[in-house]
């Protein structure tokens, strides 16, 4: 996977952003977007380094334009929340213990304040440069950020903390819901009162002006009661859409954190697993919430029934009301037991049709179409007989449930008969308890079904945990990130093994390869060659044994660092839906299409953008399709170069190309890495001989030879030459 973050350097020793003279950096009245990005990119970059993270440009970039106001001035928190980050802690007066803090100082712009003299005065970094200023320089106080997030610190939680902490978010939201929703409960008892007064007071007295009065007062009440219905709904489709978001970005953010190797097999029953968040939001977020706020307030209405009526009258609806709650739970235990093959199922479901859109043209052309659908037809009906099962119990609790509802009013109103006829009670009462009792046992009537959909849920988010258990790019450990990487690999002692399988896919008891050096990757399929080249992209990591980068082991470098300084150019390159400019420009600040320009006239790529109406606008499908493979190869290695990486990591970069385009792109990678960068590439191609120095032979996971080219060429002829010794022996 290629995936360029930094615009092509001016020459190899200048890694940070363009400077600008000094007195060209926004002051406290404002300045250029430009001059604002520039020097608020640098600092914000700077800083994030300081806590071992490395933020991505285009991503930064974007968030400083969105943050920036029509005055100028940048708002902060704002552009912290586009990035992920917990609010900032703003310092009206910087203090010592606080530093390093982002501020911006009179005349220099944004910048970072790292420490004080003991006249008082502070040392400050920006993008021109170190300086020293005083507090009145300093423009609106300091700022103290929190880069863990983002640096995934916080990532090794699960999904349920996660989506508790996103729910944390909306609290106060929250809070105006309940507090609806009990005024709500509250005023619903006017009408229970109502029924009350008309039966014991209007109607043996024909009070008809009475029941006027009674009748505004309870209008105003059923219309209050509507508005504070529509206001609460309103309220929390706000929340809905604003976890959504939250969650959705989470997940996906988690997904590309996690690290290559580790990613399960059926791309399909993945997707599956991440579209599930939405029924545990919707579990949470929906009738569940209001459900919770009714129940308790069931005791409320308990409460009444006994003060305005009798405690026998109470007891009727506390009774059917635990009764139902105990079905719940019998049927919730039941349930989870068929949850988990319900949501496996599914998945397989999901992941069949994925497969099955994706091979569509192999599955067409080798008429195996009969087979897909057996298979499809065996998966729906594991899954139908689970849902059928599933929904057998919740229908049947809720079935007892409403009449467990039926029972409990006309319990309700035979007890309460006999404590009319005894006058205890009035008829009024009668009516009220009847209403009140109906109140109570609706929500608890549907606690069978929540209990199925919690069923539900549980078993997503155990599919969820399992993606958060899976290890990411970046461990827990303050990650690395040097200002240049050579390309100087050392493996020692490594052995990798695919997720799920028992064999080793590579064993490696000691390799070097030195910065600047060209290194071809020969042997039979299979042998382990991709997985070589994986290893040393930092995409895998082995098992045992660790890979040093220019004497740093890579498992602590910074996986957007890995990324600036190696570029990998995998076989089964892939295009995605969008423009070719797009597709370009993955993951790197648009240079401009001067840039792109040279670089495509470079490769040849520009005579495919000339003869397309749209030029670099043209159409891509997904996976590329449309165009051949020798095309798709040709749009990912102008990529490369638009990189600009000191590491070539190959794996057949030209195995679709013709003999011609081949001969004009080697030559163009030969100049490309003419200034001494490392290139490592795996080939069946005898075209890439001549441009290596050295040949690494790779056979059963095993490297069996290694030495100077022409040496191992002539081994492998069967030529007697002697062989030296060797830096890799398995």
């Amino acid at each position: 996977m290629l995936i360029p973050v930094r615009p092509p350097r001016r020459t190899r020793s200048s890694p940070g952003p363009p400077h600008l003279p000094r007195g060209r950096c926004p002051d406290a009245g404002g300045g250029t977007m430009s001059e604002i990005s520039t020097s608020l990119s640098w600092a914000l970059t700077m800083a994030a380094r300081r806590q071992g993270v490395v933020i991505d440009t285009q991503r930064l970039g974007t968030a400083i334009a969105a943050a920036v106001g029509k005055g100028g001035s940048p708002d902060i928190p704002k552009l912290c929340r586009a990035l992920n980050l917990s609010r900032p802690r703003h310092l009206a007066k910087p203090d010592r213990p606080s530093l390093p803090l982002l501020c911006q100082v009179k005349e220099q712009g944004w910048g970072l304040l790292v420490d004080q003299r003991p006249d008082g005065r502070w040392d400050f970094l920006c993008h021109t440069g170190q300086s020293v200023v005083g507090d009145a320089e300093i423009v609106g106080g300091g700022y103290r950020l929190d880069f863990t997030e983002q640096g995934g610190k916080k990532g090794q939680q699960g999904f349920e903390r996660v989506f508790l902490d996103a729910i944390g978010e909306f609290r106060p939201v929250l809070i105006e819901i309940v507090v609806a929703s009990v005024v709500m409960s509250i005023i619903a008892l006017g009408a229970s009162i109502f029924s009350m007064q008309v039966y014991d007071r209007v109607i043996p007295t024909h009070g008809v002006a009475t029941l006027i009065v009674l009748a505004i007062g309870v209008g105003l009440a059923i219309l209050f009661e509507l508005g504070m219905k529509f206001a609460r709904s309103h309220i929390m489709d706000k929340v809905v859409s604003g976890l959504d978001a939250k969650l959705s970005q989470a997940l996906y953010e988690r997904l590309l954190a996690v690290r290559v190797d580790q990613l399960p097999g059926s791309v399909g029953s993945l997707a599956g697993q991440l579209r599930g968040y939405e029924q545990i939001r919707s579990f949470y977020t929906s009738q569940t919430l209001f459900t919770l706020v009714d129940l308790p307030l069931g005791l409320l209405f308990v409460l009444v029934i006994a003060l305005i009526a009798s405690p026998w009258m109470a007891l009727v609806p506390t009774v059917f009301g635990v009764v139902a709650i105990l079905i719940g739970y019998l049927s919730n235990r039941k349930v989870a037991r068929l949850a988990d093959k319900s949501a496996a199922a599914s998945n397989l479901k999901t992941g069949l049709l994925v497969e099955t859109v994706e091979g569509v043209e192999t599955i067409k052309s080798g008429s195996g179409g009969w087979k897909f659908l057996s298979r499809w037809i065996d998966v729906s009906a594991e899954s139908i007989r689970s849902d059928m099962a599933m929904r057998a119990i919740g229908d049947h609790a809720g079935y007892i449930a409403a009449t467990l509802q039926q029972l409990s009013y006309s319990t309700t109103v035979i007890i309460g008969a006999f404590l009319v006829i005894n006058g205890q009670i009035t008829m009024g009462a009668l009516i009220a308890c009847s209403i009140l009792g109906g109140r109570i046992l609706a929500p608890v009537a549907m606690i069978p079904g929540l209990m199925v959909q919690r069923a539900h849920t549980k078993a997503t988010l155990a599919g969820l945990e399992k993606i958060y258990a899976l290890q990411t790019d970046q461990g827990s450990e303050r990650q690395l990130t040097p200002d240049n990487l050579r390309g100087e690999f050392r493996i020692e002692e490594a052995k990798f093994t695919y997720a799920g399988s028992m064999l080793n896919a590579m064993t490696i008891d000691q390799l070097t390869i030195n910065a600047g050096e060209r290194v071809a990757v020969l042997g039979p399929i299979g042998a382990g060659k991709s997985t070589i080249l994986r290893l040393l992209s930092g995409l895998y990591r082995p098992q045992q044994g660790r890979i040093l980068l220019d004497g740093l082991d890579m498992a602590n470098i910074n996986r957007l660092t890995l990324n600036q300084h190696i570029g990998y150019l995998q076989q089964d390159h892939r295009l995605f839906v969008g423009s070719l400019r797009e597709n370009l420009l993955i993951g790197l600040p648009d240079p401009g299409d001067d840039v792109l320009r040279q670089v495509m006239e470079r490769t040849g790529l520009l005579r495919l953008v000339s003869s397309h109406p749209k030029g670099l606008d043209l159409p891509i499908q997904e996976g590329g399709r449309g165009l051949s493979g020798g095309q798709k190869q040709l749009v990912a290695f102008t990529r490369l170069l638009l990189c600009q990486p000191n590491v070539f990591l190959l794996d057949e970069p030209t195995a679709s190309m013709d003999e011609d385009l081949e001969r004009h792109c080697l030559n163009v990678l030969n100049q490309e890495i003419s200034g001494g960068r490392t290139l490592v590439v795996v080939t069946h191609k005898p075209a890439f001989l001549p441009m290596v120095d050295r040949v690494i032979v790779v056979v059963g996971n095993r490297i069996v030879l290694d030495g100077p080219r022409d040496v191992i060429l002539a081994r492998l002829r069967g030529q007697q030459a002697p062989l030296p010794a060797v830096s890799a022996e398995a």
